[in-house]
């Protein structure tokens, strides 16, 4: 059996003296005969030499011999080296560094070894050296570092093979996350700690927080923690905010984190006086006054400020003043705790954009970043488009980092704009579980991928199978069709239900669609539907109206839906109002003939912090264009469109046999009030008070057995909301203060989708 030696980064190749220590005997010059070089085997004796420099019948010092080795140690091809001189003789003896054969990690789970090896610099048949194995020792750190495990370690051992060969092993203790225990505010007096912790992205450790990974400290994420703490005083009337200190201390064991933070809140503030001038000529400030979004009296507020500026400067530009900048002028009044703010109008550097260059979008496609940018090469460097651009890039959810950078071109007055972005994973396979009182118990798999072959398009699929209902839809979404600011769509289908239990309803078909902006709040769908649908398996003992629409029936449908939305987000709003008018024609070829009509509304309000007041109504209208409007194509309420009854419990029914026949005519409005129920923001719970009330009449079926009248119900009840990891879950429980006395009441309501 071969030797096998095993040596520690620490002893690493017999490195234990450093090569600085080692000097010539000879403090003079000495007259260099011939040179000697011995030990190598992979390299030249020609290539030694380029790199000592000193050639036989030079003269050669002790500092010239030492800058020598030197030398030869920094190549990196060397495990040892030796330089005298003995009778005249320039003798080197070197031991090479082994090649390496093979690299293999242990002990890792956490990060997978193709991690691994991507990010370390070392590789098969390169020549191994000790600040290889130390640069790469570091790497693996800082990776589990980037993670939250600050007690990993890693332990590089080497083992000898013959032919001067290697193999390099990682040993890996991962050890367990770095988590912030606590997070602590000294000097705070306007602002609670929780109120304050909210404004961090670091959150603080909790059991239930299995989920996330910002509770682990990351000193990059502890960066910008200052600056968002920083951020919300400076947004929430404290313009004279400082930070006396941030400091991260972490436990002996370094099992744990505890950041402090010590801030001087100075005095809240609010806006005094307030003022557009213009230092341009030929620019009127006066139209650009109603385009501030803060008054006197408001709370202070940064990001109201710069929130103007960019409604200015967007709007100078569109009047055709493209070379403009907004200065600020902030006066401070001590007596009052005000700050009078005037707006200057300035003219800036008439500077143009010469090119644009993408950096980072190794899959994203050019022209589907370009399409988003408000900026274009030739057009003037304008602020306020850069920064709707950058929010454009963000908003796709292609990418995780987004940075716009400005570089000299070639002349003073051009610029080349830099688009640096960092893309992120696009895709989505979920397996999903839950349980509705709609539907029973459900599963759904999901596909989705939203920048396909970064193009830009979204492919879709799922399929939901229900103890009632079972759905299968595919899609594909063009958001620039024709290279226009079209999105359209299209989408197949096929469902199978059986919520009413007389019938069941199977349905199949296809759904084009093109969506549009008019305006920057109002936008447009044009919509066409082809499908067919068969009633089958209808109950013996069900209503006669239902037996005699058995059968298969053709729809072709055309419709359109214009929103008018101008809420302060689209994912959680707070603030604003959005309107819905939808209408459809079915009747161009097929049996299904009607015209429908929906118009709605919410509004968003929020009295106190944390508090949000919503109000929301609809009101529906179907007409006939044929014969005859289905049973299956009028509409229903209950369940989730109006708690308190069950799905088609209220409104016009069969008094025989008790079968929903649904209606042609309907409204319905709603009260919520959504506000905190004490737990940690960390929960996503919410609760919820609401009151529903509306009707629905006017069957399509008429005679001595329809009941059917205007007979107005409501409801009120109390909610919880997650908005958990696994998807949106909402618990009601409703109950009905007006009712008709055949309705059907449903008191709970609980409807949820989770992965597993």
């Amino acid at each position: 059996m071969k030797k096998i030696a095993i040596i520690t980064s620490f002893l690493l190749l017999g490195l234990s003296v450093s090569p600085l220590t080692m000097t010539s005997s000879f403090a003079q010059t000495t007259t260099i005969n011939s040179v000697n070089i011995s030990g190598n085997k992979r390299i030249e004796n020609e290539t030694i030499l380029s790199y000592v420099r000193i050639q036989p019948g030079s003269q050669a010092s002790d500092d010239e011999i030492n800058q020598a080795l030197k030398e030869l140690f920094a190549t990196g091809f060397f495990a040892d080296v030796k330089v005298h001189v003995e009778g005249g003789q320039l003798v080197i003896q070197v031991e090479e560094n082994p090649i390496i054969n093979r690299i293999a990690y242990e002990g890792n789970s956490k990060l997978k070894s193709e991690q691994l090896k991507e990010e370390i610099q070392l590789r098969p048949r390169e020549v191994l050296s000790r600040t290889k194995i130390q640069a790469a020792q570091q790497r693996i750190l800082e990776m589990y570092r980037a993670m939250g495990r600050f007690a990993a370690t890693v332990e590089p051992k080497v083992i000898q093979l013959d032919d001067n060969r290697c193999d390099v092993v990682f040993e890996i203790h991962e050890g367990d996350t770095t988590h912030v225990r606590k997070i602590n505010f000294i000097g705070n007096k306007h602002f609670t700690k929780s109120k304050l912790k909210d404004a961090l992205i670091t959150k603080e450790y909790r059991w239930f927080r299995f989920f996330a990974n910002d509770d682990t400290f990351d000193p990059m994420r502890f960066n910008a923690d200052q600056q968002s703490l920083r951020q919300y005083y400076y947004d929430h009337g404290h313009p004279d905010y400082q930070q006396i200190a941030a400091i991260a201390e972490i436990t002996p064991d370094y099992g744990s984190y505890h950041l402090n933070f010590t801030v001087d809140e100075g005095k809240p503030h609010k806006f005094g006086s307030i003022d557009v001038i213009s230092k341009i000529p030929v620019v009127n400030a006066n139209p650009y006054k109603p385009l501030v979004l803060v008054n006197t009296g408001d709370e202070f507020s940064g990001r109201m400020l710069e929130r103007s500026i960019e409604k200015i400067t967007e709007a100078l530009g569109n009047d055709g003043y493209a070379f403009t900048e907004i200065e600020i002028k902030q006066t401070r009044n001590p007596q009052n705790q005000s700050v009078d703010i005037i707006f200057e109008i300035h003219e800036g550097p008439k500077v143009y954009i010469e090119r644009i260059q993408f950096i980072g979008n190794d899959r994203t496609r050019d022209h589907v970043i370009r399409r988003e940018l408000a900026l274009h090469e030739g057009d003037a460097m304008n602020s306020a488009r850069m920064k709707r651009s950058e929010r454009n890039l963000k908003d796709l959810g292609y990418f995780k980092n987004v940075e716009l950078i400005v570089e000299q071109g070639s002349s003073p007055d051009r610029v080349v704009l830099l688009v640096k972005v960092e893309e992120q994973s696009t895709g989505e396979l979920s397996f999903s579980a839950g349980f509705s009182t709609i539907d029973g118990p459900l599963g759904t798999i999901r596909f989705i991928e939203r920048n396909f072959m970064g193009k830009g398009q979204t492919i879709h699929s799922e399929l939901t199978v229900s103890k009632r209902h079972q759905d299968f839809n595919v899609g594909l979404i063009e958001p620039y069709l024709f290279g226009r600011q079209l999105e359209g769509s299209i989408d197949a289908f096929a469902q199978r239900s059986t919520r009413f239990s007389s019938y069941t309803q199977v349905t199949k078909g296809l759904s084009p669609s093109i969506g549009y902006k008019i305006t920057e709040h109002l936008s447009q769908v044009l919509s066409y539907t082809i499908k067919q649908d068969r009633v089958s398996h209808v109950d013996i003992n069900a209503s006669n109206f239902l037996k005699e629409q058995r059968g298969s029936y053709v729809t072709s449908e055309v419709g359109q839906t214009l929103y008018y939305d101008r809420r302060n987000s689209k994912i959680d709003p707070t603030s604003g109002y959005v309107l819905t008018l939808s209408n459809s024609f079915a009747g161009l070829g097929g049996k299904v003939k009607y015209l429908k009509h929906v118009l709605g509304g919410k509004t968003y309000f929020s009295p106190i912090e944390d508090v949000v007041m919503i109000l929301k109504g609809n009101y529906g209208v179907m007409q006939k264009a044929g014969k005859k409007i289905r049973v299956v194509d009028s509409f229903f309420l209950g369940a989730d469109s109006f708690r308190g009854f069950q799905y088609g419990g209220l409104g016009p029914h069969d008094n025989r046999t008790g079968d929903p026949l649904g209606g042609t005519r309907f409204w319905t409005a709603t009260a919520e009030t959504m506000f905190p129920i004490g737990l940690p923001n960390e929960f996503g719970v919410k609760g919820a008070l609401f009151s529903d009330v509306g009707t629905l009449w006017r069957s399509t079926e008429t005679g001595p057995f329809v009941r059917d009248n205007k007979y107005v119900r409501a409801s009120w009840g109390i909610g919880l909301v997650w908005n958990s990891p696994f998807g949106p879950i909402r618990i009601d429980y409703a109950t009905p203060f007006r009712k008709d006395k055949f309705d059907d009441t449903q008191r709970f309501l609980l409807g949820f989708q989770t992965k597993l």
